[in-house]
């Protein structure tokens, strides 16, 4: 089936049904680490490419690379400029039957790629996750990406200047990431990248072992390009610490809930998160909920402040519900909570948080139960001041002019101040919307 939709429509947000009976997973142990080398810190849509395309582009040996959401085929085409420099790139994707997503990954397979499907519930061998949704990329051993942010054109547009060049601006989704030179940190996410996918590759040799997925439907999706941009465009932050600093790998569902909730109790000053959206209603996201509220019981002028996603589709009731469960929280609609401005960004696909300025977790966990206990994620806390401010400062811009109202009725150009003008349509990747 082919179906054409806009953000405006109610869709059914699952292509591979991501509730089946996963194996026994057995979680690994998360060491910190202490680094004093180079790191980048970067966003979408103005600087996340460009960061990309050097690091790939400097690859001299090998390439691994762990990603839910692979369409992009500007990124197709820097993998196979270093496949013919002889450049050995692994690459392990979440498989659904997105649109042009197979035919990309079976092109990349057949130039030389190492190509695993993930072991999640798309597999059709080995299903320890229902989805595996990390964004990790390793270079030469050596520099680790750590994003929210898919290879599709939204999430990792094609800006060739680090920063955006505003008279050629290819706008996107907001999405953040951060790069670590450290051979210690490559090492540790390699294991687990490399573990994933011998999962799969070993129950893939088990004679007569062939899981049946149900066919997915074929979708075309479509959003109102943003008619301006954004008020400022952030180059990457490179940054070399004086001293040694301090970071910690958060997976999922390794040590995300054994973290977090500790991470969000221990604000004194200010909680600044950009989520995709809040699932208030399930229980473990409560608890990240309720370490919020703690922090502002024993503080009552701790800043919280929360940036979404606008809803997906027309039908307002299911967010309105969430609205009510996060004032159930103490959080208001406005005061801390706002909607990322679609004047200036397609979607909000980012997972940050900030705590204090001193603190920023950089991953790619949305806040569903799935994401902090069941599915495969990824994430870097960093304690380093001068990178939580870099992001903060993005964080920033998007909540001054973030949405503070709930109102499907408004239409895009209003909001534009462009109220004469045609709404012009994009192409975008169903996989930065799903919910996983």
């Amino acid at each position: 089936m082919n179906a054409t939709y806009d953000i405006g429509s109610d869709i059914p947000l699952e292509l591979v049904p991501r509730r089946c009976t996963t194996q026994l997973y057995q979680p690994v142990e998360v060491p910190s680490f202490l680094v004093r080398d180079q790191f980048i810190a970067y966003a979408s849509p103005e600087s996340t490419y460009a960061v990309t395309r050097d690091l790939i582009k400097s690859a001299q040996h090998s390439i691994l690379i762990g990603i839910y959401d692979f369409t992009a085929r500007h990124m197709r085409d820097l993998l196979v400029d270093a496949l013919q420099r002889g450049v050995k790139i692994s690459l392990m994707v979440d498989l659904d039957n997105l649109k042009g997503e197979n035919e990309l990954y079976t092109a990349l397979v057949g130039a030389g790629v190492e190509g695993v499907p993930a072991p999640s519930c798309a597999s059709r061998h080995a299903r320890y996750f229902p989805s595996c949704h990390e964004k990790v990329i390793v270079v030469d051993d050596l520099w680790t990406l750590v994003q929210s942010g898919n290879y599709t054109d939204n999430s990792i547009p094609e800006n060739e200047q680090d920063g955006g060049d505003p008279g050629h601006f290819h706008k996107g989704n907001r999405d953040m990431g951060v790069a670590v030179r450290s051979a210690p940190l490559a090492a540790f996410f390699s294991r687990v990248l490399r573990s994933d996918m011998q999962l799969e590759i070993d129950a893939s040799l088990e004679e007569g072992l062939a899981l049946e997925i149900p066919p997915a439907p074929r979708f075309t999706l479509e959003a109102p390009r943003p008619p301006r941009l954004p008020p400022q465009l952030f180059p990457s932050r490179r940054y070399r610490p004086r001293h040694e600093l301090g970071l910690l790998p958060v997976l999922s569902p390794d040590n995300y809930m054994a973290v977090i909730p500790y991470l969000l109790a221990s604000a004194r000053q200010s909680i600044y998160l950009e989520q995709q959206y809040i699932r208030a209603d399930q229980p473990q996201v409560r608890r990240l909920l309720t370490a919020i509220a703690d922090a502002r019981q024993r503080n009552p002028r701790l800043n919280v402040r929360i940036v979404l996603a606008r809803p997906f589709g027309s039908d307002l009731t299911k967010e309105n519900r969430n609205l009510q469960e996060l004032q159930s929280f103490g959080l208001q609609l406005g005061s801390h909570i706002r909607y990322l401005n679609p004047q200036y960004f397609v979607h909000c696909h980012n997972k940050l948080i900030v705590i204090d300025r001193q603190a920023v977790l950089v991953s790619s966990q949305n806040w569903s139960d799935f994401a902090v206990t069941q599915n495969r994620e990824a994430g870097l806390l960093l304690r380093a001041p001068a990178l939580a401010s870099y992001y903060a400062r993005i964080f920033a811009l998007d909540w001054e002019t973030g949405l503070q109202t709930l109102n499907r009725e408004t239409p895009l150009e209003t909001l534009a101040g462009l109220e004469s003008a045609p709404v012009e349509m994009l192409p975008i990747s169903l996989g930065d919307y799903l919910v996983v």
